[in-house]
């Protein structure tokens, strides 16, 4: 794995075939997210956070996947600009109330400042897992 700084709380992670036969994970596992591929991308994203010397706000998760012929590019990120744009994405598949309440949502993280910002997603992120 080579793993690379791209910003502050932004990393990516280049995945190649040996490393995946290695840990004993396919494509399909990462695509998928096999419980060994979960568990593989966890520890990734672990192992980039800790070669970044400061801390990270855990909040405002956010990773991309881009697959190549020879290898896996994994971007993780906790920042809201990257989390606005998947809040983004998910609110366009949405109809009705549903998407008016995420629109809303999005435009008070945006206008918000990054401590009040970061409440919010945090409040948020909790509703999701407490619905659960």
């Amino acid at each position: 794995m080579h793993i690379v700084e791209e910003d502050l709380y932004k990393v990516s992670c280049r995945i190649d075939r040996l490393d995946m036969r290695q840990h004993g994970i396919t494509l399909d596992d990462l695509m998928n997210r096999s419980p060994l591929g979960k568990m593989f991308l966890k520890k990734a994203a672990e192992l980039a956070k800790e070669r970044t010397d400061y801390e990270w706000p855990d909040c405002a998760y956010s990773m991309k996947m881009d697959i190549y012929n020879d290898h896996v590019l994994v971007v993780f990120s906790e920042r809201i600009d990257d989390y606005l744009y998947n809040l983004r994405t998910s609110a366009a598949a949405l109809s009705g109330e549903q998407a008016d309440g995420m629109e809303k949502m999005i435009a008070f993280i945006s206008m918000a400042e990054e401590d009040e910002a970061r409440d919010i997603i945090r409040r948020f992120e909790s509703n999701v897992r407490d619905s659960y």
